[in-house]
Parts: structure tokens; C-alpha cells; sequence
């Protein structure tokens, strides 16, 4: 992911943030502080990003209300969310980024339920400029230790791939035994 930053800068930002949001914004943080882009625009651009992919989510609950609010989850969830949305109101859109794996339900919540488009807008506008700056600080911050948290991910994933391509050849040698096995003894055990 930090490859793809620093190949096509802010334009990996800007989608990064639209489908994933989180770590995107931490890595722009740090690639921000290794001086390879401005940590405001960084952070702007992340948040564009983050509003983009949530009026996305937004216009297609809006779209497949119908079709969502048939779903068996929705009908198994839908009252929960309905309790919450009741207590917190529109503003669980600025919110729903602190409680993972809640964002793209508000946002489909939010449109199912036909939140106006400017208002849904310029209130994820506000969580998603917050967040942002949040992510973008904290990977500034925190970057000379993200930058070994990522060498150590790449170390594991080196060692993880040798595994793999270990356990594939031992399957391998395992089967083609086996059919030997069976070959020479005519399919006799």
C-alpha cells in the first residue's frame, strides 16, 4: 500500500481513502513525513476521498432502498441500527468511523432512509475532515515506528510466502508419490 503512496501520490490518497479510509490516511501521514507530500494537502485530499466513497454507499442506499430493506440482514439488523440512529441522530455519519466496520452501514442506513443529500454531505464532511487529521497526525507522528511496523509486515509476509510455496511443494512430492505409489503396484494396496 505505502508503494502505491509513493508512486502516485495524492491520487492514491484520494482513491485509498474512498474504499478503505483508515490505514491510507496513517500512511499519508508518514510518506508526509518523509517529505514526500504536504501533510495538509495530504490530509485534504484524504478526507475528499473518504467523503467520495461515503456518497457512493449513501447514493446507493438511496437507489436499492427497496431491494435493502427486503434483505434477511437488514431485517435481522435494521432494528438495532434504527435504535441507535433514533438516540444519535444524523449525526452517527460523523461518528460511525470511531466503532469499526460501522461506516458503510450508516451510509447505507443514511440513504435507505433518504437523509437529505446535502445534509447527509455536509455532515460526513465534518467527521470525514476530522478523521482525517486525526489519521494524518497520528501517522506523522507516529511514522519512524509505522516504518518499522512495515518493514516487519514485509519480513512476515517473505517468511509467510516461503511457507507457503514450502507446504505446496511437500504436497506435491506427497501426491506425486502416492500416484507412483499406485502405479507400480497396479492399483493394488
Amino acid at each position: 500500500m505505502e508503494d502505491l503512496i509513493v508512486r502516485f501520490g495524492l491520487a492514491a490518497v484520494y482513491i485509498g481513502a474512498a474504499v478503505e479510509g483508515d490505514a491510507i490516511l496513517v500512511l499519508g501521514g508518514v510518506t508526509a513525513h518523509l517529505g514526500l507530500m504536504n501533510l495538509p494537502l495530504a490530509m485534504s485530499v484524504g478526507a475528499a476521498g473518504c467523503v467520495t466513497g461515503d456518497l457512493v454507499w449513501h447514493l446507493v442506499g438511496r437507489l436499492q432502498s427497496e431491494a435493502i430493506r427486503n434483505m434477511r440482514a437488514y431485517r435481522v439488523v435494521g432494528p438495532a441500527v434504527e435504535r441507535i440512529a433514533a438516540r444519535v441522530g444524523p449525526w452517527q455519519i460523523a461518528t460511525s468511523r470511531l466503532l469499526y466496520g460501522t461506516r458503510v452501514a450508516t451510509m447505507l442506513y443514511w440513504g435507505v432512509h433518504r437523509l437529505a443529500f446535502t445534509r447527509f454531505a455536509l455532515i460526513d464532511l465534518v467527521g470525514c475532515a476530522a478523521w482525517a487529521v486525526l489519521l494524518g497526525i497520528l501517522g506523522y507522528a507516529a511514522s519512524t515506528g509505522a516504518m518499522l511496523i512495515l518493514g516487519e509486515v514485509r519480513r512476515v509476509e517473505f517468511w509467510l510466502l516461503g511457507a507457503a510455496g514450502g507446504c505446496v511443494i511437500v504436497y506435491l512430492v506427497i501426491r506425486l508419490a502416492g500416484a507412483s505409489a499406485t502405479h507400480t503396484t497396479g492399483g493394488r494396496q
